[in-house]
């Protein structure tokens, strides 16, 4: 049973032909921001501290094609019915956003939660190029985290705000990620927190449509319910364990739900591609958590099925995918051409794809400087790692020798 997720996917599905992994996250992005609202606090047992529901995921797509903005646009309406206090400001200093969770905690104590909702992300990006907003980034890595208290000394105020949380829904076209990123947004973990979800339109309609306030207020209505019989399940589970209902008990997997966990794979050596899915178990925590609430808001522990279907969304629009999207965006310095690290991201780029790709696609992949890949594949053909071939058309292509050494982490 799904009191909201499954319903709102289908729903919007009708109203535009957007890439059918596109409307599952936003749904996730909103559910979870919710859950952050100290009356319906969901906290999730494992990490110090403890791990809340806010997401950030990143809807990337071609420009104009992929219909980011639909999707993110319905969701918020959706959110906003539901509780527009959490709709935190798109634009503003480090400064701002502090001064705005700040607020939100004095007028409801504890509740210092939003969540930045942009279907044109790239403008926030752009904004913290600028010399004014050059802290905006950690600042926002550190909001994801939830520390237990954030304190700002400034020169006429002085923010203390306990547990301050902030998710994320926003989109941006695939030309614009790169160059609007450092290396250090990836490496440093930026968009390592996100949840990087490329999709691609299978089927176009020439024309859209728009859904009633009818359909809005529907849908709202079932996630205001779920949550509301989430925060009355969880207060009585809190009285029978702790004798009164203020301090929550943590949500954790149930025994089932941890054989689930297990089928994640390890994420791989490569640094680009390790820095963004080793945080693959969080992710499904926070995902499993939303899937169980929908499922059974009286649920005391996070099950299998919901585990499961997390875990399905996760590997498919994510695992699999992310990889593409890094190869593609990531922003290379000088130091990636150094030694031999862009021959042995080759090798594992090869290895990836299957084993043998065109050289062309090696290119696309992992650097296009022509005299410098030729450098590292004329290398690892030296060292017998791979092999050179000739494929269809008369494509030059490159094979990978010794692959079940190399998946072990033996290169």
């Amino acid at each position: 049973m799904s009191l909201f997720l499954r319903n709102y996917e289908a729903s919007m599905a009708k109203f535009t032909d957007a890439p059918d992994l596109f409307h599952p996250i936003c749904a996730y992005a909103i559910f979870g921001a919710l859950l952050t609202r100290w009356k319906y606090r969901c906290v999730l047992q494992g990490g110090v501290p403890p791990r809340w529901t806010n997401i950030w995921a990143l809807l990337i797509g071609d420009s104009g094609g992929s219909r980011k903005s639909t999707c993110i646009n319905m969701a918020h309406a959706v959110m906003r019915r539901v509780d527009e206090s959490i709709d935190a400001p798109t634009e503003g200093s480090p400064e701002g956003l502090l001064g705005w969770l700040s607020k939100r905690h004095q007028l409801e104590k504890n509740n210092a939660c939003g969540i930045i909702v942009s279907s044109e992300f790239s403008l926030l990006l752009s904004q913290a190029q600028r010399t004014y907003s050059v802290a905006l980034k950690p600042l926002l890595m550190d909001l994801h985290d939830i520390p237990p208290v954030k304190k700002r000394q400034l020169t006429k105020v002085e923010y203390v705000i306990p547990q301050p949380r902030i998710g994320m829904l926003g989109g941006i076209a695939t030309d614009l990620l790169p160059s609007l990123s450092v290396s250090d947004d990836w490496l440093g973990g930026f968009f390592s927190r996100c949840l990087l979800i490329h999709g691609t339109r299978v089927r176009k309609e020439k024309r859209g449509g728009t859904p009633s306030d009818e359909v809005y207020a529907k849908h709202a209505d079932a996630l205001f319910h779920a949550l509301r019989r989430w925060r009355e399940s969880q207060r009585k589970i809190a009285e029978k364990k702790n004798g009164h209902s203020s301090k929550r008990v943590m949500f954790d997997y149930d025994d089932a739900a941890l054989k689930v966990v297990d089928l994640l794979p390890e994420p791989p050596e490569e640094p680009n591609l390790n820095g963004t899915l080793v945080r693959a178990s969080v992710h499904l925590h926070k995902l499993a958590a939303i899937e169980q609430i929908d499922e059974n808001p009286e649920a005391s522990t996070i099950g299998k099925k919901a585990t499961k279907r997390a875990l399905d969304y996760l590997m498919e629009s994510w695992w699999k995918r992310v990889p593409e999207v890094i190869d593609e965006c990531f922003a290379r310095s000088r130091s990636d051409f150094e030694g031999d690290r862009l021959a042995r991201r080759i090798r594992r780029y090869i290895i990836r794809h299957g084993g043998s790709c065109q050289w062309a696609e090696v290119m696309r992949g992992c650097g296009i400087k022509s005299d410098e890949v030729r450098k590292a594949i004329t290398s690892l053909e030296d060292a017998g790692m791979v092999k050179l071939g000739e494929g269809e058309g008369g494509a030059v292509m490159v094979t990978s020798l010794n692959v079940h050494a190399a998946e072990n982490g033996d290169d």
